[in-house]
């Protein structure tokens, strides 16, 4: 059975793999098989992205580690959406992801492993 989820949460799907974004309680973030599930779920608030399963948003750093911590408003949490990318605010490197169901945050390049849709 799959959980409610809230009316503003979105799924992400990597262009090029197919998975969703997704995220467990031990903070990690990854790529997996789309499920329906509420750790695939994300709430926008402002440029924040919140999971709706833990509460905690989605943050990056300066090496291009994503994961997930409480939410504090700070430019590291915050993603600007461009097109089927998003960019992180602190870094401007995008949210990105592989076949190994990694998501790490690179360069901007333009490639579908950085598109989500």
């Amino acid at each position: 059975m799959v959980a409610d989820v809230p009316a503003a949460a979105k799924t992400y799907v990597n262009v090029s793999t197919g998975f969703c974004l997704d995220s467990n309680a031990d903070r990690a973030v990854y790529a997996l098989g789309c499920n329906g599930g509420n750790y695939q779920n994300w709430q926008r608030d402002g440029l924040s992205l919140r999971n709706v399963s833990t509460g905690l948003c989605l943050d990056s750093n300066a090496e291009g580690k994503v994961y997930t911590l409480r939410c504090n408003g700070g430019n590291y949490q915050n993603w600007e959406p461009r097109g089927g990318t998003w960019v992180n605010v602190a870094t401007g490197k995008c949210l990105d992801s592989n076949a190994q169901r990694a998501v790490y945050a690179l360069g901007c390049n333009g490639g579908n492993y950085q598109n989500w849709k």
